[in-house]
């Protein structure tokens, strides 16, 4: 997992929330920057109309009329006069909704020096809500003192007019308090229809990097882990061919006489075609990635570092010295001369440990079916006749 993914360039990342607001409002957040400012959380819409459905959230409930009378032509102007006053009251300068928001509200508050923000997302606004010690409330009538969070500052993310006015004129803004636990991270891209894509991809490298810091642990990335599990089955299986019978106790135990005697015979096979697949792994994994031209001049050098690992005398040695290298890891050892930094990268280890079981698992299943069909042809009648030709392992 690469904890910097060049996939996703993090172009930006700041502490606190950045969101986008009306370029009409450049002229009131350059008087509310560079100073704490007084916040009110709703957590619904701040619109006349809006009534709260309540807090078991049945899905046969609808909200089908406002009121069997007449709205009145002016009440929409009594209710952002009244909003207005709020506001006024608990020298609020600063509104976050949940969700929509009056368009006659937010041109009123605008004029009035107060900043009325909606579409916030929940997570944001609990954050703000811990970290300013303000109350969401469901109606702005249910504002109080106690309600009222303090601390909040609003700047301009960046300088107008080069990068922060879009083709429908508004503009982003940052939002802050002390001892805030929010991040924002800005993916950008000329191509509008590459961002669900880098926006997946960044959710996927933070999931990563969440369960790294949960576990607390992480293996070796760029293929360092299973480059070291390579060179120790290739010992063993060179181990078993030399020794014989020697270390063979526990493999397959309970089984017949026959089989018994032919694990030393099978056993380096079985070693040597697990070495191989984490071979053929590893070499479809450097050509994958643009390393090495073919997957046969990607195992040449695979094979060179083996044996340099094995000359060492401790192939994790080797590892962890290659790996300690300014580039990103011992499969990476080779192209140190490109111009940008390789990053270094890491794996979880609980998602690498569960494939690898699963891989033994079927690995095992295999040997165990072939340890039935052996065994097993003991039970019945084979016709020499019938059975000429065919050589049973």
């Amino acid at each position: 997992m690469k904890l910097v993914d060049e996939a996703v360039r993090l172009q930006y990342q700041n502490a606190g929330y950045i969101t986008v607001v009306s370029i009409s409002s450049t002229t009131l957040i350059k008087e509310l920057q560079n100073q704490p400012i007084r916040v009110v959380l709703v957590e619904g819409d701040l619109t006349e109309n809006y009534r709260h459905l309540g807090f078991n959230k049945s899905a046969s409930i609808k909200a089908v009329s406002e009121s069997l009378k007449l709205q009145q032509d002016g009440s929409e102007e009594l209710w952002t006069d009244h909003v207005l006053q709020v506001l006024i009251k608990f020298n609020v300068n600063l509104v976050l909704a949940q969700g929509n928001v009056s368009e006659r509200l937010i041109e009123k508050c605008t004029d009035n020096k107060r900043l009325v923000i909606g579409s916030m997302n929940g997570n944001v606004m609990q954050a703000f809500a811990e970290a300013s010690g303000a109350v969401q409330v469901a109606y702005i009538t249910q504002v109080n003192e106690n309600c009222v969070g303090n601390g909040v500052c609003v700047t301009i993310w960046r300088s107008i007019p080069f990068d922060t006015v879009d083709r429908i004129n508004r503009m982003a803004i940052m939002l802050k308090t002390e001892g805030i636990n929010l991040v924002t991270v800005v993916l950008t891209s000329p191509v509008t229809a590459q961002m669900q894509t880098k926006e997946d991809t960044f959710w996927t490298c933070a999931y990563r990097l969440y369960h790294a810091l949960k576990e607390q642990k992480v293996f070796l990335g760029g293929g360092a882990v299973e480059f070291l599990c390579l060179s120790h089955l290739q010992i063993l299986a060179e181990q078993s061919v030399n020794k014989g019978n020697q270390g063979c106790s526990g493999w397959l135990h309970n089984t017949s006489s026959w089989l018994a005697s032919s694990v030393t015979q099978y056993r380096p096979t079985v070693l040597k075609c697990l070495a191989n697949g984490w071979r053929r792994y590893l070499s479809t994994l450097l050509y994958n990635t643009a390393s090495y031209s073919s997957e046969f001049e990607a195992g040449t050098f695979i094979q060179h570092h083996l044996q340099n690992a094995t000359d060492s005398g401790s192939p994790s040695s080797y590892v962890l010295n290659e790996y300690s290298k300014l580039n990103s890891g011992i499969l990476n050892s080779d192209i140190s001369d490109k111009l940008e930094q390789i990053p270094r990268v890491y794996d979880v280890v609980t998602p690498k440990i569960e494939a690898w079981r699963r891989a033994l698992d079927l690995v095992l299943l295999v040997l165990q079916t072939d340890s039935e069909i052996i065994t097993g042809l003991g039970h019945t009648q084979i016709n020499s006749q019938e059975s000429e030709g065919f050589l049973f392992l």
